[in-house]
């Protein structure tokens, strides 16, 4: 069982449907099937589920009525083929039904076989898609079990992929990595196109999820090519869904355009409705979002792409499609139907229990509830605007120390410097050759003088490791501090000074103020100049903030366009006239794109007053709530309390 594909850069799992709609299947001429004829019909079986599952799914179902008469052996066989054509169709619920009564039939064998493990691994992807991760880490794990006890390196590998990617929806990239890279190493030695190709595809999924989008895209296209020469070619469709999406997401809207359309145009052979739901929902996005927009296409695009979600099983999908056509909806003006749609994701949320709620990761709710702030802003709410913010700010702040970015920024690096290290013990040990082997051939020369080069050698080999130690330790501490785009202090670091100085404020009895910057209508210069120019303008705009700072001032970006300045030692008339200095600092400035005239801030100024703040975040929501007084006084402007 190789699993199906994830769109995780649009922070939803892509739809998974149970029955595909506006396709007829090729009538399959039905054969009775024997022990002896047994071999022939598998191996015409996964001929068509690699090419057209739904004629795999035709042909094998006719034949349940005959099960019974085969060998318990082939029986096992036949329940886990139907079983993998039914987790490619997304019917999650029947998959579990065969696999358990399967691995129930299986017990009558005197020992387990590969076809047990192959069994575990769908009922576990079954248990994991309908949101039962413990269920799904114990199958994974006793499949595993089983085929290393017999040695099968391609199977073993799957079972470490799907462990690996249960990891990564639990937001344990670490252990996900790990789990990937040791798959890896099976699969070079190996050399198996398809466990290649389904590797190269899920560490891709990884590489997406810790915003490394080059690196996603270049292990989605080796997926692609290891699942052509395998000739799997629904595994490659996903594999080509993945790659649309990337280019979706990193603004190559036609080539995502160009992409989807050739999904679309082999829908009569594929079985995976979530593969399809995703395209028509990435359609809609690239038609909304590209240079010429096509609105209408767009919204049809995702009613089609609705079309597919009725029937959903996996867990997180409806509350992932209302969330996507919300935000759509939004961004075509349609806020009736934005609304709309935010209260169907609110009410799914509402419903989510237990085990379920892990398939909804901290991201998602974060954008339902900016999704609730934006639409209610947008309708003109202001109230509701301003609970759902203040409920946005408060969660965000309640979440651990490291923010989303920084730990997955961290993960990184501490992998690849891992690697690194591995790189340099091979290297090492080859140096440890080629010295034995130079002092093979010259053992007549002097002892003391090999012992003197040696040292030597190895004082250099362990002075260059400290110095990259050293280096690599000061990168991640700074990756850890320092916002990626505009190379200020980010979010974590803003936090973790701003509580430091609070404390101390209110022990020695210091003045403390807080400026909380949003950039006005940041949205409109994305829509009109391009999310390029928009990064721009928030790097200037953190060049010239940081050009207005004190030596004991900070600025930095708190996300999105949102910005606060910590100024210790400050008085509440200093802390307005520096907020004042940085407004007309921007709204004076001139930029050099053509379609960008000016550029203006909201800026909302807190001052510590010991007895009413009892903490940081007290201090935050006060200058957070005068920033969207400002807003409402009609933007540029800076506000503070009397």
């Amino acid at each position: 069982m190789l699993r199906g594909d994830f769109n995780f850069a649009k922070l939803t799992t892509l739809m998974v449907i149970n029955m595909l709609l506006l396709i007829s299947a090729k009538s399959i001429a039905v054969e009775t099937v024997t022990n002896e004829t047994f071999d022939a019909f598998i191996a015409k079986a996964e001929k068509l589920k690699d090419i057209n599952t739904n004629e795999a799914f035709e042909f094998i179902t006719q034949q349940n009525s005959i099960v019974s008469s085969l060998s318990i052996e082939n029986q096992l066989t036949f329940y886990n083929l139907s079983a993998e054509i039914h987790v490619e169709l997304a019917k999650y619920k029947k998959c579990k039904e065969i696999t358990t009564y399967a691995l129930k039939l299986a017990r009558g064998l005197s020992s387990p076989s590969i076809t047990t493990s192959e069994l575990l691994y769908s009922r576990g992807y079954s248990f994991e898609s309908l949101g039962d991760y413990d269920a799904a880490r114990e199958d994974y794990l006793n499949g595993l079990e089983i085929a290393d006890s017999l040695n099968n390196k391609k199977i073993m590998a799957i079972g470490l992929v799907n462990i690996g990617a249960l990891d990564y929806l639990i937001e344990k990239f670490d252990r996900s990595l790990i789990m990937f890279n040791d798959a890896l190493t099976i699969a070079q030695k190996i050399k198996d196109d398809e466990l290649s190709g389904f590797i190269n595809s899920e560490i891709g999924v990884l590489y997406s999820l810790i915003n490394q989008s080059d690196k996603s895209l270049a292990f989605y296209q080796k997926a692609y090519e290891y699942y052509q020469k395998a000739g799997k070619i629904n595994y490659a469709y996903n594999t080509l869904s993945n790659i649309a999406s990337n280019h979706l997401v990193n603004q190559r809207y036609e080539q995502a355009i160009g992409i989807y359309e050739e999904i679309i145009s082999n829908i009569k052979n594929i079985g995976n409705n979530e593969l399809i739901a995703g395209v028509y929902s990435g359609m809609a996005w690239a038609h909304i979002k590209k240079a010429d927009k096509d609105p209408e296409a767009s919204y049809q695009y995702m009613l089609i792409a609705s079309q597919y979600i009725e029937q959903a099983e996996q867990v997180d999908i409806p509350i992932g499609h209302a969330l996507d056509k919300g935000y759509l909806f939004m961004e075509l003006g349609r806020y009736e139907e934005a609304l709309e749609n935010m209260h169907i994701a609110t009410e799914y949320y509402k419903n989510y229990q237990g085990e379920e709620q892990k398939m909804v990761n901290t991201l998602a709710r974060l954008n339902l509830l900016f999704l609730k702030a934006e639409t209610y802003y947008k309708i003109e709410n202001y109230k509701e605007a301003y609970l759902a913010q203040d409920e946005y700010i408060t969660f965000a702040l309640s979440l651990p120390e490291k923010s989303n970015v920084d730990e997955t920024e961290d993960i990184r690096m501490r992998y690849e410097s891992e690697q690194a290290d591995l790189h340099n013990k091979i290297l090492e040990q080859e140096k440890s050759v080629q010295s034995l082997l130079l002092s093979d051939a010259k053992k007549n020369s002097d002892n003391r003088q090999i012992l003197i080069i040696s040292f030597a050698l190895i004082a250099l080999i362990l002075a260059w490791i400290l110095v990259k130690i050293i280096r690599g330790q000061r990168q991640l501490l700074t990756a850890t501090r320092t916002d990626s785009l505009t190379r200020v202090a980010n979010r974590r670091r803003l936090i973790e000074l701003g509580e430091r100085i609070f404390e101390q404020s209110v022990n020695d009895n210091l003045m403390f103020s807080l400026l909380i910057i949003d950039v006005d209508d940041f949205k409109k210069i994305n829509d009109q100049c391009g999310h390029k120019i928009g990064d721009n303008v928030l790097k200037q705009i953190s060049l010239l903030g940081q050009n207005l700072m004190r030596a004991d001032d900070l600025f930095g970006r708190f996300g999105g366009e949102e910005f606060v300045v910590l100024l210790p030692n400050t008085t509440k008339q200093q802390a307005v006239e520096i907020a004042e200095r940085i407004r007309l600092s921007i709204c004076q400035y001139r930029w050099s794109y053509s379609k960008l005239e000016k550029v203006t801030l909201s800026i909302g100024v807190a001052h510590l007053s010991i007895g009413e703040h009892q903490t940081f975040d007290e201090l935050v929501k006060e200058a957070d709530q005068l920033l969207y007084q400002a807003k409402h006084q009609g933007k540029n402007k800076v506000c503070v309390n009397d």
